[in-house]
């Protein structure tokens, strides 16, 4: 298990980073809240559940991140999974239980007062477009062959137009490359934790330190990877989007609303992010153990 480790690692880094984008991202933050919730105010949840098109980004997050578990199982495992990791992975990447988790976390996470000013931008038809635009670019990136062509795009300069200040600006506002590093991070430490606490043979545990070590030596990989995402990603998007368009989504980013669903959606994504990240290492753990033993 131990010889096998940077590289399972350097796999869990791919299952785990970069799944946000833009000021929409395929999840809602928050613990459990016994706060009651009115009528009225899950109706203005699920209006902007709908604007945003999560289900769409959740359909995509099940997607992307059962097909690379399934595919990466000999990275992971060090063996063929074959139907019991078939059946592991699409049970942790179960749809349903997505969606449910989403919607409890929505309501816990974002503020009500702020539903009004959020749904009222998010349903004019210049921000649906863009919503649109993040939806269909993000699922085109599911191909590698459209991501490679848009990050090198990106890093050659071809891909810088008029919108790269906006873009430039928008990723800084909202604090994009940061927030994600943090969230790949703790991804990837509860996956080895997950991981080493599931092997049953005490030598083939991994320490603290060493799992601190193994998750800090992939800080610069990730940084590097998550800034040419991002850029690739949102130069893509936004291509299409007019000027001005583009201008008001990046100052509303900046309203005390837009902040709330930025700060929402990246406390989601960690939440999430670290569950199908435990969930997946608990299972690697189990399953190399039994090829171990």
């Amino acid at each position: 298990m131990r010889a096998g480790l940077r590289q399972t690692l350097g796999v869990a880094v791919v299952l785990f980073v970069l799944a946000v984008f833009g000021a929409t991202t395929v999840g809602w933050a928050g613990s459990s809240d016994t706060r009651s919730v009115t009528q009225s105010e899950s109706n203005d949840y699920d209006r902007l559940w709908s604007l945003l098109r999560l289900n769409d980004l959740l359909e995509i997050m099940h997607e992307e991140g059962a097909n690379m578990a399934l595919e990466a199982d000999v990275d992971l495992l060090g063996h063929p999974g074959g139907e019991p990791w078939r059946k592991r992975v699409h049970a942790i990447y179960d749809f349903g239980r997505l969606k449910s988790d989403a919607e409890v976390a929505m309501e816990a996470a974002l503020d009500a007062g702020h539903l009004d000013a959020l749904c009222d931008f998010y349903e004019s038809d210049d921000i649906q477009s863009v919503v649109d635009l993040e939806i269909t670019a993000r699922r085109a990136f599911l191909d590698a062959d459209v991501e490679e062509r848009a990050r090198s795009a990106w890093s050659s300069g071809r891909a810088l137009t008029p919108h790269e200040d906006a873009i430039l600006r928008f990723v800084e506002v909202n604090d994009l490359v940061e927030r994600n590093v943090m969230g790949a991070l703790n991804s990837n430490y509860a996956f080895l934790r997950a991981m080493t606490d599931a092997h049953p043979v005490p030598a083939e545990k991994l320490t603290e330190q060493e799992i601190l070590f193994e998750v800090w030596s992939q800080e610069v990989e990730i940084r590097r990877d998550t800034s040419e995402w991002l850029y690739a990603f949102l130069s893509t998007a936004y291509g299409p989007v007019s000027q001005q368009v583009l201008d008001d989504y990046v100052a509303f980013s900046e309203t005390e609303a837009g902040h709330a669903l930025n700060h929402a959606m990246f406390e989601a994504l960690d939440q999430i992010y670290i569950r199908l990240s435990a969930d997946l290492g608990r299972a690697v753990g189990e399953f190399g153990a039994q090829q171990d033993l």
